[in-house]
């Protein structure tokens, strides 16, 4: 039997994709999801065309039958939910972390909650959030790794799984005691100066009384820090890449496009933009009805999540559209027009921002705004109206915009690129009205 076309994409090259993710559950392609367990997540408003799509399917309990949001906001896929976990924030939790790659120097990141957590708790006094509830459903479910005496050190001595604390606390001790040498102990003062002496109750519970004290001194520091001194080998850095600029990828050579049957190019090639079959993009949205091409950047001030903080706000309110001088004076549009900006996938009306910093030709949208939900509107929670900030659904949102790929009939899915499997948000085809 002729492998080509599957019935839907696949991508070789990458790693796990969120993008495919869902549509794939709900298509039962290979298999269909029963339950979904979404953790801050928020596809709704942050993938391209999802909304459009997919959003209808999403509310039908027969196709996927259980969502499970863990958000400490109701954004715009948790409002979908059929149940909300409260989860708590930075400041409210344990963490361990590692910087990417463009850190010369080895080290790992530590936080403990600096504030009481405000959420509620569970019976035996736990913080409502993401670990305390996969835990729950894992001794429920009597899974292995969790519960007494999962946990075995070095020595052979077995120890609890049952909090987040058990989980955090040893992940620490691993990284103070990692290496040719542990951290040194925190001093009192250390702990005093720093706030971490409330919990040096905890540690001492949760620890050895030979660790403890180092631990202690991982969290008083933020994490574990090797010297910049090590990080470099004279001018160069010691941990540098010693293979030669790659310019021929012999494993993505030898890959096949799952629709087409067509080699990848293992070397850098330029093709037009394309759709999941193959077919280039102009080939269904023509340039004489979509004579623009969207593209979408980063804010320098403001994320996707940040809309609620009334300082940033103050200084940057909403996303004006961004349109180049001489397309906005052909077109007979003025800086702080309304304009509407039309998709294949439908619309959005937004503030006119005309400027040369824009190629003829395209429209930037500054990505993190456009809300209509993360406090835009007000919920209902036992009979109590949640309050809301109409302030925050500011600005229009570039994702609102996007669409189906036309090409991918049986397993639908919004536009995703046909090599890496990213969601495609810059090169959408669209036009420019006048409100």
């Amino acid at each position: 039997q002729a492998p080509y076309p599957a019935r839907a994409p696949w991508y070789p090259a990458p790693g796990a994709l969120s993008s495919e993710m869902l549509a794939s559950g709900m298509a039962g392609y290979p298999y269909r999801v029963k339950v979904w367990i979404n953790h801050m997540s928020n596809p709704v408003y942050a993938m391209a065309g999802f909304k459009n799509m997919a959003l209808e399917r999403l509310r039908d309990p027969s196709v996927v039958p259980l969502i499970v949001s863990v958000n400490p906001f109701i954004n715009e896929t948790s409002a979908e939910s059929d149940y909300i976990m409260p989860d708590t924030v930075t400041y409210e939790s344990w963490g361990i972390g590692a910087p990417w790659a463009d850190v010369v120097a080895k080290s790992s990141t530590v936080r403990c909650p600096a504030v009481d957590p405000a959420v509620g708790k569970t019976a035996a006094g736990e913080p409502l959030n993401l670990e305390s509830f996969l835990i729950a459903c894992a001794l429920r479910l009597e899974l292995p790794g969790f519960g007494k005496g999962v946990i075995t050190d070095a020595q052979g001595g077995r120890h609890d799984l049952l909090t987040a604390e058990d989980f955090y606390l040893r992940g620490i001790a691993n990284i103070a005691f990692s290496g040719q040498q542990p951290v040194g102990e925190a001093t009192d003062d250390d702990m005093a100066l720093t706030g971490v002496n409330r919990y040096a109750s905890l540690l001492q519970e949760t620890l050895k009384p030979e660790e403890w004290r180092q631990v202690a001194m991982v969290l008083t520091r933020g994490g574990r820090f090797e010297s910049l001194e090590k990080a470099w080998d004279g001018d160069q850095v010691r941990q540098r890449y010693t293979k030669p600029l790659q310019l021929w990828n012999e494993e993505l050579a030898v890959m096949r496009h799952s629709i087409t049957g067509e080699r990848f190019s293992g070397c850098p090639t330029w093709y037009p933009t394309r759709l999941a079959n193959g077919d280039a993009m102009r080939d269904h949205y023509g340039q004489e009805q979509w004579p623009f091409l969207l593209t979408s950047y980063k804010s320098n001030l403001m994320s996707s999540i940040s809309i609620a903080a009334s300082r940033l706000r103050q200084v940057h309110p909403h996303n004006p559209v961004s349109l180049n001088r001489e397309d906005a004076h052909r077109l007979g549009i003025r800086n702080g027009d309304a304009i509407r900006i039309v998709t294949p996938g439908g619309n959005v009306t937004g503030v006119a921002l005309v400027r040369q910093g824009v190629v003829s030709g395209a429209i930037a949208i500054e990505h993190g705004y456009g809300h209509t939900e993360l406090g835009a509107r007000s919920h209902t929670i036992d009979g109590q109206d949640m309050p809301h900030d109409p302030a925050l659904s500011a600005g229009v949102n570039l994702n609102e915009l996007g669409f189906a790929d036309a090409t991918r009939a049986d397993v639908s899915n919004v536009w995703i690129d046909w090599v890496s499997g990213g969601v495609v948000r810059q090169g959408y085809p669209a036009r420019v009205e006048k409100v």
